[in-house]
């Protein structure tokens, strides 16, 4: 490789003057290598590579109208020149890529990835844990990735319900072969979970709950590789069991249990598609910025899933971005011979980019295929599913700080055929919360000419429904029966009330209005006549209108949208923060419960002076003796509770 550099001089000229009346551009070599432009900072502005240097150089000069406002803008700030000339082009590529990785240009395409996706890890401890993490340390036991977090935590959460496992940070050792509590790091022992079933209490110490906290490790291994027919077959006879007792909502529960536990084994193996190592890429241009999606299959797995959004600066072609990408990301190739590269589009000189990717990667070959139909371009399509919600994620992620204003509001009830009621605009939106049926409470939201107003949102216990009892019609029925009341008293009525749900939901909400005024007077059913509503259901973010048949379907991008997707996200919130507060009293209320000597007067008494048992430990216990006697003091002690 041969290396030239040279200095402009400083003219009175504008500098793209200077450069084509200098020796720099006359004296550029007709040699394949690397470009680099500097500023006047002497720092890196762009690196590139050409076949051809003197013609590719001399291009950002000889005619700059021809060049995009964003090349336009670097050239203006190029005050030196360096070239670097190499044998071949694929030495000029290898080149490129190194120096790019190296200095970051400023006009350069920078890749900005996401964090990585989720995978579930059960750690090596002699009881073992189990959690997700985005990183791999290879110091447990890993599966996944998995591309819906949302899927791995329900997961999660329906393993821990059938076979429970500790979620605490208590550390385990040995001495002489027992197992031992080495810390206790401000653990109860046993916790809230082992008195509501979520764990098998270990921590006991007891050979029997050790036994069978190993063996329910052991059965959530296997299901986590993929063996789920047994469970979910287990599942499904529940369902229909509890479908066939017209506990529809409890069926419900049970259906989305048995979900999670399908979408596990999506990515897990994609033997039926392709066989071999293979980067699949495909990419997306959207919201004025490009997006480049990978999966990464290692003996016939997905072993990883990465987008990135591509910083094009000096607005680059989709071709070049590509072959770009390809040369500056970060390769797994341990163990690898051949690399596979599906791509959507195909690259003009292919053979000398895999040539250059080869050693690059440091393996023995690198084969891109673009393939139409098949198995492989349905792997391509599912890359482009993922770096699609990819894209929509950031776009969310860039307007969720972006402010609405009543006009929005204003455009949305216009859009619906509805008009204003009041001056200051007030949409609201109720949800629903409880766990397999306990504690059901119910929120309302409000945004108020544009903005979010937490001073008005509220919170309800459901009171007529039974606990464990799930029924979310019922729970809503109630929840407007007491908002029409509100209405009736106080004649608040909103411009527009969203419900969560679909058809089904506001049919019923619209029965239970119906129902109400013919218990009202006049005046208030003339009132009540004026409700506006609609409801939202969240799969489709379908919206439904009381007497029309057809949902609307708003674009995704739209304010109006984005703005009752916010309202209806603050009222679930809102709500699952309060049924969360609801649980955490029961348990503590329910320790006390299983705990011998403690009767319903002395547990009224304690939660009533000192307010939760987690309290309990920061109180004298001279104090406590006023309340308690000794022996109730002691089993406080003994359960670590004081």
């Amino acid at each position: 490789m041969g290396n030239t550099k040279n200095n402009i001089s400083k003219s009175k000229k504008t500098h793209i003057s200077s450069l084509l009346e200098s020796d720099i551009l006359k004296n550029i070599p007709k040699s394949p290598g690397v470009y680099i432009f500097y500023n006047e900072e002497k720092k890196i502005l762009y690196i590139g590579k050409s076949i051809h240097l003197k013609s590719r150089v001399n291009s950002y000069f000889n005619d700059k109208n021809k060049l995009n406002f964003a090349k336009k803008k670097m050239v203006s700030e190029i005050k030196n020149i360096e070239t670097i000339i190499t044998n071949n082009e694929t030495e000029s590529l290898i080149l490129e890529s190194t120096l790019i990785k190296k200095h970051l240009p400023k006009y350069n395409i920078l890749m900005k990835d996401d964090k990585n996706y989720l995978y579930i890890k059960i750690t090596k401890e002699i009881i073992p844990k189990i959690f997700t993490t985005r990183i791999k340390n290879y110091d447990g036991e890993y599966f996944g990735p998995y591309t819906s977090s949302n899927n791995v935590k329900n997961t999660l959460k329906v393993l821990k319900k059938i076979f429970g496992y500790r979620a605490c940070n208590l550390i385990f050792g040995k001495e002489d072969k027992n197992l031992i509590i080495q810390s206790t790091n401000g653990v109860k022992i046993p916790c809230m979970d082992y008195y509501i079933k979520r764990c098998a209490g270990p921590c006991l110490l007891n050979k029997e709950n050790i036994q069978a906290y190993k063996e329910s490790i052991e059965k959530i291994k296997k299901i986590l590789n993929g063996e789920t027919k047994e469970i979910i077959k287990i599942l499904e006879e529940e369902m229909y069991k509890k479908a066939s007792e017209l506990k529809f909502e409890e069926a419900s529960e049970l259906k989305k249990d048995k979900e999670s536990l399908v979408s596990l084994e999506t990515l897990q193996t994609v033997r039926d598609f392709v066989k071999g190592d293979y980067d699949v890429i495909n990419f997306i241009k959207k919201y004025e910025r490009f997006f480049v999606g990978c999966i990464e299959i290692r003996d016939n797995k997905i072993t990883e899933v990465k987008n990135y959004e591509i910083e094009n600066y000096l607005e680059e072609s989709d071709e070049e971005i590509l072959e770009k990408f390809l040369l500056l990301k970060e390769y797994s190739s341990s163990g690898l011979n051949i690399l596979n590269f599906l791509l959507p589009i195909t690259l003009e000189n292919h053979n000398i980019l895999e040539e250059s990717l080869a050693k690059i990667i440091t393996i023995k070959q690198v084969k891109i295929e673009t393939p139409k139909v098949g198995p492989k371009f349905e792997m391509l399509k599912f890359a482009y599913k993922n770096v699609y919600e990819f894209a929509y994620k950031k776009y969310l992620a860039s307007q969720s700080t972006k402010n609405f204003t009543a006009k929005t509001q204003k455009n949305f009830l216009t859009l619906l055929g509805y008009t204003p009621i009041n001056k200051d605009i007030i949409f609201e939106c109720n949800d629903i919360s409880h766990l397999s049926g306990t504690h059901t409470v119910a929120s309302r939201s409000i945004i108020k000419n544009g903005k979010t107003d937490s001073s008005l949102y509220k919170k309800f216990t459901i009171k007529t429904l039974e606990n464990n009892k799930i029924d979310d019609f019922s729970a809503l029925k109630e929840i407007i029966q007491r908002r029409l009341k509100e209405i009736e008293n106080k004649k608040n009525l909103p411009d527009l009330i969203i419900i969560d749900g679909g058809k089904g939901q506001l049919s019923a909400v619209l029965t239970t209005i119906e129902a109400y005024k013919k218990n009202c007077d006049e005046p208030t059913k003339i009132l009540l006549d004026k409700l506006q509503l609609i409801s939202l259901a969240k799969k489709e973010e379908e919206i439904f209108l009381p007497g029309k048949s057809e949902a609307i379907l708003l674009d995704k991008e739209s304010e109006e949208l984005r703005l009752i997707q916010k309202i209806r996200d603050e009222a679930h919130r809102f709500a699952i923060t309060f049924n969360r507060e609801k649980r955490i009293q029961s348990m503590q209320k329910n320790i006390l419960e299983s705990l011998p000597g403690f009767g319903a007067i002395t547990r009224k008494k304690l939660l009533k002076k000192y307010g939760s048992v987690e309290n309990l430990k920061n109180i004298p216990k001279e104090e406590l003796k006023e309340i308690l006697n000794k022996t109730q003091i002691e089993t406080l002690e003994d359960h670590l509770l004081i």
